[in-house]
């Protein structure tokens, strides 16, 4: 029988596939954040990932790999009213959560993000970074931003949908009918630029471009996936 955990405010929950190199770093800035519970979905990672997540005071859920059923895995187990979605390798800063909680205080808001930062000192990040705070402002709130939604509002839009791609863009979309999306200011997530770094800045903005074009189209995100592959590591 799975054993019984308290209800807490606010739920963090990370997917994992070979994230060893990078749990370490965001258990750290977890720690000393407002009360919450960090929720570790792993894919069947070979090198670890859920072991030391439970070594760091994770919860660890267990199934098959992919973002999408990943986090909708975590989000069913999750005890907070407040789900907080945060990538392996992102970094939150002080006081980030309290921050998120009390955006919420305000009862017409149903998701928020965080303001993003990339831990990389070109200028060409800090224009990815203006991009990403501007269309949170605007109403979306992709995965790479931290989203935070209220448990009723999760709900409420169908949740995280087990697709191949995109999942974060298609609950992003249904999330704009169930309340008001802000970006919390006084919020920062700390985005590693590795992606971008391993395949190429502009040949990886340009094909992200071009497969968020093609799922707005209705393309199956199924195809779409095969050129975006998983990455694993720091």
């Amino acid at each position: 029988m799975e054993p019984s955990f308290p209800l807490v405010p606010l739920s963090v929950v990370t997917p994992t596939w070979n994230e060893a190199g990078n749990l370490e770093a965001l258990a750290r800035s977890l720690a000393g954040q407002c009360e919450h519970e960090w929720i570790v979905s792993d894919g069947g990672s070979p090198d670890g990932s859920a072991e030391l997540a439970q070594r760091l005071g994770a919860r660890v859920v267990r199934g098959p790999q992919g973002r999408g059923a990943q986090l909708a895995r975590g989000a069913r187990v999750a005890r907070g009213e407040l789900l907080c979605f945060v990538h392996a390798d992102a970094r939150l800063s002080p006081g980030a959560l309290s921050a998120v909680a009390d955006a919420f205080a305000d009862p017409a808001v149903g998701a928020a993000g965080m303001r993003q930062r990339i831990d990389h000192p070109a200028r060409f990040y800090r224009w990815i970074e203006r991009a990403a705070d501007r269309r949170v402002a605007r109403g979306r709130v992709y995965g790479d931003s931290a989203l935070c939604v209220r448990r009723a509002t999760y709900t409420a839009a169908g949740g995280f949908r087990e697709v191949a791609l995109f999942e974060d863009l298609d609950l992003a979309r249904r999330l704009r009918r169930f309340g008001r999306v802000v970006l919390v200011r006084g919020a920062t997530v700390q985005c590693s630029p590795r992606r971008w770094e391993r395949e190429g800045r502009l040949r990886r903005t340009l094909v992200n471009w071009l497969l968020t074009g093609l799922w707005a189209a209705g393309v199956d995100p199924a195809r779409l996936a095969r050129h975006y592959p998983p990455h694993a590591g720091a």
